[in-house]
C-alpha cells in the first residue's frame, strides 16, 4: 500500500495555533510583541500610525501599551473590527488620497511612531511587484516626512530583494539609528524582515 504523503499547512505553524488558543486577531501579534520586547519602542503616551493593520493584531497589542492620552490611527485596504483607542481609516496606502486622508485626520496629533506591516499582493513577476512595492514605500516616506515628530521612530516590513538597498539608503539618511530584525514568529521561508529606525532627524 502506497504511503500517504503528509501535507503541512501554514495553519500548523505554532504561532498560528497559539494565536487561536489565545483568541488573538492574527499570528502577527507575536511579531510586534517580539519587536517591543527587544526595543521597548512603544511608550504609554504615544500617538501611533499602524499601516497594513487588518485584521488588527498589531493595533490590539498597541492599544494595551498606551494610556488614555495616546491614540492609534490604523489603516488598511481591508476592513477591521473596532478596537478601543483605535481610529480606523479604510484605504489603499499606494493611493496618495489615502495618505492625504491620514494626514488630515491626524492633524491635531504629534506622531511618535509609524509602523507598517504591509504585504502587497505579489504576482511573482519582478517587473510588476517591484514598482508596486516601491510606490508603497515612497508614500510611507511621504507620510512620516509630514507626520513623524523629531526623534520619532519607524518600524517597516520589507522583503529581501531588489528593493532592499533602495529602502535602506533612503531610511539611513533620515534616522540616526537603524536595525534589521527578523522575528522568530516570521515564517522561516519568508523573505520578510523589519527595519527598526530610531530618532527621526526631521
Amino acid at each position: 500500500m502506497k504511503k500517504k504523503k503528509i501535507i503541512y499547512l501554514k495553519s500548523n505553524n505554532i504561532y498560528t495555533k497559539l494565536a487561536k488558543k489565545n483568541n488573538l486577531r492574527s499570528r502577527s501579534w507575536f511579531k510586534i510583541y517580539e519587536i517591543q520586547k527587544k526595543t521597548n519602542i512603544i511608550k504609554k503616551n504615544d500617538n501611533i500610525i499602524d499601516l497594513g493593520s487588518s485584521p488588527g493584531g498589531w493595533s490590539k497589542f498597541l492599544s494595551k501599551k498606551i494610556n488614555k492620552i495616546g491614540k492609534i490611527f490604523s489603516c488598511d485596504i481591508k476592513p477591521m473590527k473596532y478596537i478601543k483607542k483605535v481610529k480606523f481609516i479604510k484605504g489603499d496606502i499606494s493611493n496618495i488620497k489615502t495618505i492625504k486622508k491620514i494626514i488630515k485626520i491626524t492633524k491635531n496629533y504629534k506622531i511618535n511612531t509609524i509602523l507598517s506591516d504591509i504585504s502587497p499582493n505579489i504576482s511573482g513577476i519582478k517587473e510588476i511587484d517591484y514598482p508596486k512595492f516601491k510606490k508603497i514605500i515612497k508614500n510611507i516616506i511621504l507620510l512620516f516626512n509630514k507626520k513623524l515628530k523629531k526623534n520619532g521612530n519607524l518600524i517597516i516590513k520589507i522583503f529581501l530583494g531588489k528593493n532592499f538597498s533602495y529602502i535602506i539608503k533612503k531610511i539611513k539618511k533620515i534616522f540616526k539609528f537603524i536595525k534589521i530584525y527578523k522575528p522568530q514568529s516570521s515564517y522561516s521561508f519568508s523573505k520578510e524582515i523589519y527595519i527598526i529606525a530610531l530618532y527621526y532627524k526631521k
